[in-house]
């Protein structure tokens, strides 16, 4: 496997005067148009830190992005010394975040998404538990930008798909990549799976390393005060989008139950009956062409498509072993 390409200053030695106490990961693929706004509040964020004593860093990966990022990236770097880049070739989120995890100088790794904005405070707000001692991995709320709350977006929608974490947010409940951190050793010993956060499996890389997280024995902690805003694509609001998203969520979650929890399909009444419901779930929607898909229609997606993957990996398994 190749080594990610790194650009910035190098990170000084253990010793030396300066040397980050906390790092921000920013993970990107494509996101030349959506990232600046990013860069800008986390550079904020590390100016109020540093005035409070805590010196930081800001870790950017480029993962295999094919617009201009890369170039609004380097630039993000020419322009400040704390800004550092790592290119990965091959896309994925979690493939991303382990690559920015081990550029990383901090004791404390925080990250969020390309498309959120953290408040002046957040990062020696949420990574005040690590620095202390106090936690292993932390999380925070996530609120969603003004213009991105349509009447129809009822919480359940807008945590399961959104990024949504109410304030304060509650351990155990909500946990997301958009405002999460860990100690760098936690990150050293439990690493992110790098088959999630890809086309094909496009969540659950947060959900599942929190689980290995605490699988592993450390401490969990979620911070309140420490609000962060998602500015997604309005895009991701058209019923088709948003459909997918169920689908490919359904798909992620069977491989968390899978390879994580060792979960098997042990009959195929759950397929049909999720296939069934999804079915007059899409008639009752064909009777109101236009109309945002609801809660259980996207449970109905979801599930169908979490049988069907289960299936599949159930397969692949039994085929790998009388190969």
């Amino acid at each position: 496997m190749t080594a990610p390409e790194q650009r910035g200053p190098a990170p000084e030695g253990p010793g030396a005067l300066g040397r980050p106490a906390v790092s921000v990961v920013v993970c990107t693929r494509d996101g030349a148009g959506r990232i600046g706004p990013t860069i800008g509040s986390v550079r904020a964020a590390l100016d109020d830190a540093a005035a409070h004593g805590v010196p930081g860093e800001l870790v950017l990966v480029d993962s295999a992005s094919a617009d201009g990022t890369r170039a609004v990236l380097d630039d993000a770097a020419a322009r400040d010394p704390r800004v550092r880049v790592v290119a990965v070739a091959e896309p994925g989120l979690g493939r991303a975040r382990n690559a920015g995890a081990r550029a990383a100088a901090g004791r404390a790794v925080l990250f969020t998404d390309d498309d959120v904005r953290v408040p002046p405070h957040w990062v020696r707000t949420l990574g005040a538990p690590l620095l202390a001692g106090e936690a292993d991995l932390v999380s925070g709320a996530v609120a969603l930008a003004p213009a991105l709350r349509p009447a129809w977006l009822t919480p359940d929608i807008a945590a399961d798909f959104y990024a949504y974490v109410p304030e304060p947010p509650v351990a155990g409940r909500e946990f997301v990549g958009a405002n999460m951190g860990a100690a760098a050793r936690v990150l050293a010993a439990v690493p992110f799976d790098e088959a999630l956060g890809t086309a094909a499996l496009p969540g659950g890389d947060d959900t599942g390393f929190r689980g290995d997280v605490l699988a592993a024995g450390f401490r969990e902690r979620t911070v309140p005060g420490a609000q962060v805003e998602h500015h997604f694509d309005p895009d991701r609001l058209r019923a088709p989008r948003l459909l997918a998203l169920a689908r490919g969520y359904g798909r992620s979650e069977a491989w968390l139950a899978h390879r994580h929890r060792g979960e098997r399909p042990a009959t195929l009444v759950p397929l049909g009956k999720a296939l069934v419901r999804g079915a007059q779930a899409r008639l009752r929607r064909l009777r109101r062409p236009g109309s945002p898909p609801d809660m259980p229609t996207l449970r109905f997606a979801g599930q169908a498509a979490y049988h069907r993957q289960m299936f599949a990996l159930r397969l692949r398994d039994g085929r790998a072993r009388a190969t």
